[in-house]
């Protein structure tokens, strides 16, 4: 019986922590954070228009263009930013939760059995 509590709390644990990094690892990486980060008011999708030898109207469109396409590259990677820490905020919640009852299942368990056993004695 010692063991098992031995494994369950030292060994497992250990191994369940490392899962949830490894989750969010993984989320930071599906997410691009750091890219985003990086690269937050560069322009979308590379999507940049030339002004060399244009006329004066047309280099004030293109820098137009240009500044819009940052503004919409900015604004994307601003809500793939905020979805990342939605979802990083919903998983630590399933963390926390997911940690209480794993460090409580045991003794739920012993405890159940207890007041199982003191049932059908009828004590």
């Amino acid at each position: 019986m010692l063991l098992f509590f031995t494994w369950w709390y030292g060994e497992e644990l250990k191994n369940v922590l490392k899962y949830f990094e490894t989750l969010f690892a993984y989320l930071f990486d599906l997410f691009s954070i750091r890219i985003c980060l990086s690269t937050l008011f560069a322009v979308w999708r590379r999507d940049k228009v030339n002004y060399k030898g244009l006329p004066i109207k047309d280099i004030f469109q293109a820098w137009t263009m240009n500044i819009a396409s940052r503004l919409v590259g900015a604004v994307v990677k601003i809500f793939t930013i905020f979805a990342y820490l939605l979802v990083s905020i919903l998983c630590l919640i399933f963390v926390i939760f997911f940690l209480l009852v794993w460090l409580s299942f045991p003794l739920v368990v012993l405890a159940l059995i207890y007041l199982g056993i003191k049932n059908i004695l009828g004590l």
